[in-house]
């Protein structure tokens, strides 16, 4: 079974998000799949299974769970099957059946690096925070009403992973998980993970719910944190969302989303292939 190791959301080696893409024939057993994202560690992991020409069936994991959806998995991974499968294209477009979703992402060669961009659909906006709640979320993430934007909402927003969006004019350094049942606390507004985003810096930041592991570079927030902001006026419907995250870990990174005339978020994010491998085990 080969593997790739790439850096995404950065076109310098070393930097941005990294990530393993393995791909694979013929079905693999849910346990396996969870244990071999041990063996890598890396935020995320995804395997793949071609299906079609251009057709690939994903399933992404975590060190700990699989996920139905996440961004930075799927970027990768179309730049990684441009370089193994189309290396003689200068862009190509691929399909990937997810757990609940199909999803189409392109891939464009640039100069030793690639350019990948994916379709995350129409996002949904699930409802605002307030009150009790809002107070009970800023208490867990080491923050007060103060560093909140006084006019812009705490918003649960989709596009594959819903997130709770908590905007900022300042605090963004301060941030950091207190509380051991953020998870419950974000299941009872609707929420999968939190996104703390300072509206002034376009800067964002996310952990894990335990507040372990902060993800260096997040695909899946950057849609509903782009879609927020087309939401709420902040950019035009024809202007580029550019987010950075990253830099308290020491991987900057740039995500870039933009909204198509049918309201559909796209996000896009460099591709850095730095290594390739084989895994000699047994699948199974």
């Amino acid at each position: 079974m080969n593997y790739y190791h790439v850096d995404v959301f950065s076109s310098k080696s070393l930097s941005g998000n990294g990530l393993t893409v393995l791909f694979h024939h013929g079905d693999l057993d849910t346990q396996f799949m969870q244990k071999i994202a041990q063996e890598f560690k890396q935020f995320e992991t995804i395997f793949l299974k071609q299906t079609g020409e251009t057709h690939f069936r994903a399933r992404i994991f975590t060190v700990d769970e699989e996920l139905d959806f996440a961004g930075h998995p799927i970027l990768g991974a179309t730049a990684t099957i441009h370089e193994k499968l189309y290396p003689e294209k200068s862009s190509i477009t691929v399909a990937f059946q997810l757990n609940n979703k199909t999803l189409q992402a392109q891939s464009v060669k640039m100069d030793h690096y690639y350019q990948a961009t994916m379709n995350q659909g129409v996002p949904r906006f699930l409802g605002t925070v307030e009150g009790e709640q809002k107070n009970s979320f800023l208490q867990a993430l080491n923050l007060t009403a103060d560093h909140l934007h006084p006019s812009l909402p705490m918003e649960v927003v989709s596009t594959g992973l819903p997130y709770l969006i908590v905007p900022l004019v300042s605090g963004l350094e301060q941030v950091k998980i207190r509380v051991q049942d953020l998870e419950a606390q974000l299941s009872s507004v609707n929420a999968k993970f939190v996104y703390i985003f300072d509206v002034n810096k376009m800067e964002g930041r996310t952990w894990d719910n335990l507040g372990s592991v902060e993800d260096v570079a997040t695909g899946s927030a950057a849609g509903p944190t782009g879609a927020y902001l087309y939401k709420k006026r902040f950019f035009s419907a024809t202007e580029e969302v550019v987010i950075n995250q990253g830099g308290f870990v020491g991987r900057p990174s740039k995500l870039k989303v933009v909204a198509d005339s049918t309201g559909e978020i796209k996000v896009t994010g460099d591709v850095k292939i730095i290594a390739r491998g084989e895994l000699l085990i047994q699948t199974s």
